[in-house]
C-alpha cells in the first residue's frame, strides 16, 4: 500500500489516512515499514493518524513500527487529533511506548 509520506525539515510524515484493521492491516504494515526503511533518512518520523478509530490490529502495526524505528535510530511519534484513537492509546498504554500527540504540529515541535 503506498502512504503518502513526506518532510517537514528533519521529520518524515507518513499520512494513514484510513483505519488499521484485520482486513488491510498487512498492507499497512509493508507500507509504513517501507516508509521507515526507504526513506530518505530522518531523525524522527511521524505516523499521522487521520482515521476516527484504531483497531488492535492498528496498534499492534505501530508497536512493530515503533521497533523497525529504534532499530534505525529514529524515534517515531504519532499524531492523532481524534478522541477514540487517543483513548484506545491510553486505555492500552501504547502512549507509553510510541509518543501520541494530539496534532501534527505538536508532533512536529516534539524534539
Amino acid at each position: 500500500m503506498n502512504l503518502s509520506t513526506y518532510r517537514v525539515a528533519d521529520r518524515l510524515v507518513i499520512e494513514v489516512p484510513e483505519i488499521i484493521d484485520i482486513a488491510n492491516n498487512r498492507q499497512m504494515a509493508e507500507g509504513l515499514q517501507e516508509g521507515l526503511l526507504h526513506a530518505p533518512p530522518a531523525d524522527g518520523v511521524v505516523i499521522d493518524l487521520r482515521a476516527p478509530i484504531i483497531t488492535v490490529a492498528g496498534l499492534q502495526t505501530l508497536l512493530r513500527c515503533q521497533r523497525t524505528a529504534r532499530e534505525r535510530g529514529v524515534t517515531l511519534s504519532v499524531a492523532a487529533d481524534r478522541p477514540m484513537v487517543r483513548k484506545a492509546f491510553r486505555l492500552t498504554g501504547v502512549h507509553r511506548t510510541i509518543p501520541l500527540h494530539s496534532s501534527l504540529a505538536d508532533a512536529l515541535a516534539a524534539a
